[in-house]
């Protein structure tokens, strides 16, 4: 808490500085250096002139059927085939734009660029709204140059358009246990369907969601409207998600929620050829056309692969318990990894590039870890033991839960880009936090904490 001594005009202006009104120019202004950045490195790395690999040829296939008409689907020997292995919102997206365009897969990788440039400013928004103003004035910029961030807009996978999904769903959720009401319920439910649809990793978030509101919303609508409230949230999560879990029964014959590629990425993960190799120790390896795997495989539907592969890795893991520990604290030290690039992570440039040559000469990752998880740190621990610590401690926890998932997983900077927006909150509410205290100092607050006052 913070007194001022005499009165103070910046203050003032300080207030007025902070309202909604300048935000649209800065916002514009946000979004354009943040597109910059995100297309002169989509135009580096891959050029006007790219292709599809791995992956993003997934998204890739499947959006361009979309878009001419041959449904969801994949290519087989014989035609396009009904698929659920991706998950739906990316590849529809991306359809629209082929629609309209045709196949360009640059310009695909464009429209990633400009979602990605969105992200700083709805995570402006949402930080001046839920941090304050001194947060949401940081919050936005240093998402803006985050090169991780920069980095995965520049390629065809889920993550950014997710990161961009996950923010919206926070969004909403701060501002339905602000004022609870059955609109604003169903509202943040559909939104965290819409996540799941982006990223299946997000189908459990709404049950973290309900038990952190349930406090919150007990108090402010009492105990049978907040049963209620949750209901509304949940059925809205439903509404969304509903419809491709009947559109995969359809055409799938199977119960399939949102894709069928959980087992075959729990079996990546968790396998002999990664765990006996050290160097890909809390990493993943495609092993779908590996022997002995490529074998068991054969002639299956995707479903049934997918089914078989979890089948496969929790007996890998029941087989290995004593190795657990090792598992997990290798895969965090992977995810939680401070430079671009480790042993066994492969590369992402290719090798003669302006972005490899670049690296070879400072890693960007490593000096921007340097500079903001100590911030982001302190910003925590600043905001979740003040007196909105309940309330600001949502993204910590979904930060959490994407770190757990890591162990179960694998350990990469791809499944920690969702979350980078939440710990650049942090940072900005840590880089506030002392620019305050120094202006405390040098200006004759005082700062009070729990009742003693710190001069």
């Amino acid at each position: 808490m913070l007194e001022r001594l005499p009165s103070d005009p910046r203050a003032s202006r300080a207030r007025k500085a902070s309202g909604s009104g300048a935000f649209p120019s800065e916002g514009l202004l946000l979004f354009v250096v943040a597109f910059a950045l995100r297309a002169a490195y989509a135009w580096v790395a891959m050029g006007p002139h790219a292709t599809p690999s791995s992956d993003a040829a997934s998204y890739d296939t499947v959006a361009w059927n979309l878009a001419r008409g041959a449904g969801f689907s994949l290519n087989g020997a014989s035609g396009p085939y009904p698929t659920a292995f991706v998950p739906p919102v990316l590849p529809f997206l991306t359809s629209l734009l082929y629609r309209v365009v045709g196949h360009q897969f640059f310009a695909a990788l464009l429209l990633q660029c400009a979602i990605g440039a969105l992200v700083p400013v709805l995570l402006a928004s949402f930080a001046r709204h839920t941090f304050g103003p001194g947060a949401g004035r940081f919050a936005g910029w240093i998402a803006a140059v985050n090169p991780l961030m920069v980095f995965f807009s520049g390629y065809l996978l889920t993550e950014t358009t997710f990161s961009f999904v996950l923010l919206l769903a926070l969004f909403a959720t701060t501002e339905w246990v602000k004022t609870p009401r059955a609109g604003r319920a169903i509202g943040a439910g559909l939104l965290w369907g819409v996540a799941a649809l982006t990223r299946p990793t997000a189908l459990p978030l709404p049950l973290l969601v309900a038990l952190w509101a349930w406090v919150p919303v007990g108090l402010a609508a009492g105990g049978r409207e907040r049963n209620k409230q949750l209901a509304l949230l949940l059925l809205g999560v439903a509404l969304a998600v509903g419809p491709w879990t009947l559109r995969n029964g359809a055409k799938l014959g199977a119960f399939v929620p949102v894709t069928t590629g959980g087992g075959r990425s729990l079996l990546d993960a968790n396998n002999p050829i990664v765990w006996d190799d050290p160097a890909q120790h809390g990493g993943a390896t495609s092993v779908y056309g590996l022997s002995p795997y490529a074998e068991k495989f054969a002639g299956r539907s995707e479903v049934e692969i997918d089914r078989l592969s979890a089948d496969m890795a929790k007996a890998f893991l029941l087989s290995r318990t004593a190795q657990w520990p090792q598992m997990a604290a290798a895969k965090l030290s992977r995810f939680w990894r401070l430079t671009g690039e480790g042993g066994g992570t492969g590369t992402w440039s290719a090798g003669g590039s302006l972005a490899a040559r670049v690296r070879g000469l400072i890693d960007p990752l490593l000096l921007w870890s340097v500079l903001t998880l100590p911030l982001a740190l302190w910003g925590a621990w600043s905001t979740l033991r003040g007196p909105r610590g309940r309330f600001l401690s949502l993204p910590s926890l979904v930060i959490a839960a994407f770190t757990l998932g890591s162990v179960v997983y694998w350990g990469s900077l791809r499944l920690r880009l969702p979350i980078e927006p939440l710990v650049a909150v942090y940072a900005a509410a840590g880089l506030d936090a002392l620019l305050l205290a120094r202006r405390a100092k040098r200006g004759g607050f005082s700062v009070i904490e729990g009742g003693r006052n710190r001069a």
